[in-house]
């Protein structure tokens, strides 16, 4: 097991999650991975009008059958399907539920209270 960190970007729907994963590809070139193909131009598209450039991004099994590149990072957008998929390969048995807790959020009450 590592102890890479990873970060969960969890806000409301139409609030900047995939321009902020835009953003994060353009600037690390890690590529995107999404559930299917119309997912990939619409990130291309978005990418476009956002004047961005980045890897093309890849569906879930693209990058599991590798596609001929090889990452050390990758960006998931809409990821609620691939965690469960993972969870439920990494533990052997089909995970029914995951809590998480909002960090960010947490982190941001915290400091709210202590000024």
């Amino acid at each position: 097991m590592t102890n890479k960190q990873t970060t969960l970007i969890i806000k409301d729907r139409a609030t900047g999650k995939t321009t902020q994963l835009l953003y994060t590809s353009a600037t690390t070139q890690y590529p995107i991975i999404v559930q299917n193909h119309s997912q990939v131009k619409l990130l291309l598209d978005k990418a476009n009008d956002l004047d961005l450039i980045i890897p093309v991004p890849m569906t879930v099994e693209e990058c599991k059958n590798k596609y001929g590149m090889n990452y050390d990072h990758v960006l998931i957008d809409e990821g609620y399907n691939l965690i469960g998929e993972a969870l439920d390969a990494y533990m052997g048995t089909h995970v029914v539920a995951v809590t998480l807790t909002d960090r960010v959020k947490e982190f941001a009450d915290k400091k709210v209270v202590r000024l």
